[in-house]
């Protein structure tokens, strides 16, 4: 089952080439040039594009966008007559972002014709990069019709030889790109990987990462899964194969049998990245739960009836339970969207405090750092979450929450509110 609208299908190529050149070091690196940027709320821009990174060349790296059809304005205002949209893509590469010097900037202009898209369409960007290096690019992109504009920053890492970055994962039968980590059961793809020997790969299985993240104010040390497989086999590997994922889990394709570092991708169930099912909206009420609590919900078979009972006993009314029911699984499904690694999006460290406080106001990135920006509405304070850029044994790189005791009283405020039966946001 496809969630519509998000997992988009690869409907047509539009190549840009673009001449970037410089590298940066994955040091931290506190940037005297953030950019800030809205990230996360749906609500808050008209573009909600895709990206995926593939290193397809020894000096070449693809870059891949992708669009929904119904965000772009389109209009018949040109010489042709046509029903065309324009977009325009801005970049900055940045040599090196702590001191903001700017290798180069270039503009490019991108128009599609109506006639010729259906739902979405993709457009790629060719990278000139060198191995062993890494590389940030800040890219905007502007609907000139419809005059509204977007921003990211991208890492592009050609450092780690195990980087996710080194493999192109395509959809089967459509043969399209994939921009996600998560296959469904059943599902088939096929990869292409320009450094893979012949004959074999390794397929690594681990069990799915269901560790709960620590409170933002916790400083002990998470406890999480061990990094060793439940079990390890191999397959005939070509590019034209194709691969399909088992149960729920983490699987990791890789060619050196004694190290597990590779493609990783995950199979979360068949309704991912949504959440509608009892068994699946049960989980992140731990956020929201006491242990003891909790743990009577789980021993009880009638997951619908606890997960009802909990939202109506916090609600009041049913009015109001669906309100909280609505928001708070809201937030889980783009949590899932936006943060999913190894791990369920919802259950990583910024899918913990988006879920509990609501999307950032704004947020800067650096080449080793995400900073969300909240301000709170009764007193106008600021308060300031640093994600940075950490090492994840299976996916390469997640981001973990410098956590504070400081977040203790504005977290015992959010739960608190939810378990009185009011939306929490910030």
């Amino acid at each position: 089952m496809r969630f519509s609208g998000f997992r988009l299908s690869f409907m047509v190529m539009v190549v840009l080439a673009l001449t970037l050149s410089a590298c940066i070091s994955l040091k931290p690196t506190t940037s005297k040039a953030p950019a800030s940027l809205v990230l996360y709320n749906p609500g808050k821009n008209f573009l909600h594009p895709q990206y995926r990174i593939y290193h397809s060349k020894e000096n070449e790296s693809v870059l891949f966008l992708k669009f929904l059809t119904s965000e772009v304005l389109f209009n018949q205002a040109n010489a042709q007559g046509k029903n065309l949209a324009r977009l325009r893509i801005k970049y900055t590469l940045f040599s090196s972002l702590i001191n903001n010097e700017v290798a180069k900037r270039d503009t490019q202009e991108v128009f599609i014709d109506r006639e010729t898209v259906k739902e979405q369409f993709t457009a790629s960007v060719k990278i000139p990069t060198t191995p062993g290096k890494t590389y940030l690019l800040d890219i905007s992109i502007e609907d000139q019709i419809r005059g509204t504009e977007i921003r990211d920053r991208l890492l592009v890492d050609r450092f780690s030889p195990d980087h996710q970055q080194n493999w192109l994962v395509l959809s089967y039968p459509d043969n399209k790109v994939s921009f996600e980590h998560f296959f469904y059961p059943g599902e088939s793809f096929r990869f292409i990987n320009n450094n893979a020997p012949p004959e074999k790969i390794y397929i690594s299985v681990f069990a799915p990462r269901n560790a709960l993240p620590l409170p933002p104010y916790s400083l002990d040390e998470p406890l999480d899964n061990a990094p060793f497989p439940d079990s390890t086999f191999y397959m005939a590997y070509s590019e034209q194969l194709l691969y399909k994922l088992g149960g729920q889990g983490i699987y990791v394709f890789h060619f050196k049998q004694d190290v597990a570092k590779g493609l990783c991708l995950t199979q979360f169930g068949g309704q991912y990245p949504q959440v509608s099912k009892p068994d699946d909206m049960l989980p992140p009420l731990q956020y929201l739960t006491t242990n003891e609590e909790y743990q009577k919900m789980v021993a009880n078979p009638d997951r619908k009836g606890v997960v009802d009972q909990y939202w109506l006993d916090k609600g009041k009314t049913f009015a109001n339970a669906r309100d909280l029911i609505r928001i708070y699984y809201n937030r889980i499904v783009f949590a899932n969207l936006y943060f999913s690694s190894s791990k369920q999006g919802w259950n990583t460290d910024r899918g913990m405090i988006y879920v509990l406080l609501g999307p950032p106001k704004s947020v800067e990135k650096t080449e080793t750092c995400e900073t969300w920006f909240y301000q709170t509405s009764e007193t106008g304070e600021k308060i300031t979450f640093e994600f940075n850029l950490t090492e994840d044994f299976w996916i390469g790189y997640d981001y973990k929450l410098h956590r504070k005791e400081e977040f203790r009283p504005i977290w015992n405020q959010a739960v608190d509110s939810w378990r009185r039966g009011k939306i929490f946001s910030l």
